[in-house]
């Protein structure tokens, strides 16, 4: 046990044991990363990562978790303070996982529904509203971190709320009581706020755009989400325009032709990402122009994608090729929903499996579990195109985007 653990520790819990690992007596101790048990002989460790979900059930707590269940019990009155505890621990790691940063700027418990690409569930969670999430956090592992920059519409009436995202995606909240009001009202205003930066970010890109023009991009494209080419520059060819500028004047200039030589140039989507605020001199809030750009190029037969990530000269580039059901448009969009959840951090969609069950990659782990979305893109990747020379990626990127070649191998 670390320095760090120790200090941390404030308490023992004494229970009786039944699971398959251990049973009898045992001292239970609620750490950062898991649940450390006890006995005369033996220590083990449940962390957080492999708990499934947490349940108080006739003056018992059941810990279901991958390598078992556990049943706690004759804890007397100590039962309850060691669940929540528990829970808390357990909910301080999964905003971890999920990118979740900051203090909540309200918390409320009620009934939550959600509806996400045919998969239906209900349960009961504490619902935290953030600066740009909202975050479900059931005693599971099915909590959900739901960015505001894919809301589109907001129902509510007397007892319930309901947001609808741009993807196949729908949260509902009910038996909020008296909370009710201001949690609408709170969300609102956390969207508005969203919607304010989000015309920042892209004003710095393109000064030029008219007030309409921003508005109306900063709706389509909130946080530089990916869209299509040919509908920002049907919106303001100016901007599209900028965009197109900074492309070509990245290390992906000659990339980037040859992917509109591929497909319709229109219907490559393209994404940015400013990765911190600043202070301009006169003390209003601005954008760094640093950041990232990405490109989702379709294929022939619209069953696969290229992605390619406008990186900095340093770093080392790569191509990314996909293959998927469902269409182009519906995979750029969970493309888009993927990428955001794991905060722009590129290396969790495409580490392999082995690798995350590492416990350096615990966080990663538990963020592609409760989401759909990354689960889609992890599954779909196909292949890796290094850009050893220009010639030899043109070749593979031409046979899997526009002939369709079935050999997805892995290259590079």
């Amino acid at each position: 046990m670390s320095t760090e653990e120790k200090n941390n520790l404030l308490i023992e819990y004494t229970a009786e044991l039944d699971s398959q690992m251990m049973t009898g007596k045992v001292n239970a101790a609620v750490l950062e990363k898991g649940l450390i048990l006890k006995t005369i002989f033996d220590t083990a460790e449940i962390p957080y990562a492999e708990i499934q979900s947490l349940e108080l059930k006739d003056y018992i707590l059941i810990v279901e978790a991958d390598c078992g269940m556990f049943r706690f019990s004759k804890m007397g009155n100590w039962l309850e303070p060691f669940y929540n505890e528990l829970y808390s621990a357990y909910n301080k790691k999964v905003r971890k996982a999920l990118f979740v940063n900051g203090s909540p700027l309200m918390k409320v418990g009620g009934q939550y529904y959600l509806e996400e690409y045919g998969e239906r569930v209900q349960g009961t969670a504490e619902i935290e509203i953030y600066e740009d999430c909202l975050l479900i956090l059931p005693p599971n592992d099915g909590a959900r971190r739901i960015p505001l920059c894919f809301v589109t519409s907001i129902n509510k009436d007397d007892f319930k709320l309901s947001l609808q995202l741009d993807t196949e995606e729908r949260y509902t909240f009910t038996m909020l009581g008296y909370d009710s009001e201001p949690f609408a009202e709170t969300l609102m205003e956390q969207l508005r706020l969203m919607r304010e930066k989000t015309l920042l970010a892209i004003k710095e890109i393109d000064p030029l755009l008219t007030p309409q023009q921003a508005f109306t991009i900063a709706k389509k494209m909130p946080k530089g989400i990916a869209a299509p080419l040919g509908s920002l520059t049907a919106l303001a060819p100016s901007f599209a325009d900028a965009l197109e500028k900074k492309i070509q004047e990245s290390r992906s200039a000659e990339e980037y032709i040859f992917f509109k030589s591929l497909c319709d140039p229109e219907k490559i989507w393209v994404g940015f990402h400013a990765f911190e605020e600043k202070e301009s001199k006169d003390g209003e809030e601005g954008f760094h122009n640093e950041g990232i750009l990405w490109l989702i190029v379709p294929g022939r037969n619209g069953n696969r994608a290229a992605v390619e990530f406008v990186v900095a000269e340093e770093e080392s580039a790569a191509t990314f090729i996909y293959r998927f059901e469902g269409g182009f448009d519906g995979f750029a969009r969970r493309f888009n929903r993927a990428l955001e959840a794991i905060s722009f951090r590129r290396e969790v969609i495409r580490l392999p499996e082995d690798t995350l069950q590492k416990p350096e990659y615990a966080d990663y782990a538990m963020c592609i579990r409760r989401n759909a979305a990354l689960q889609f893109v992890r599954g779909s990747f196909a292949s890796r195109v290094i850009h050893a020379s220009i010639g030899s990626w043109k070749k593979k990127i031409e046979k899997y985007l526009k002939e369709g070649k079935e050999d997805l191998s892995s290259s590079g």
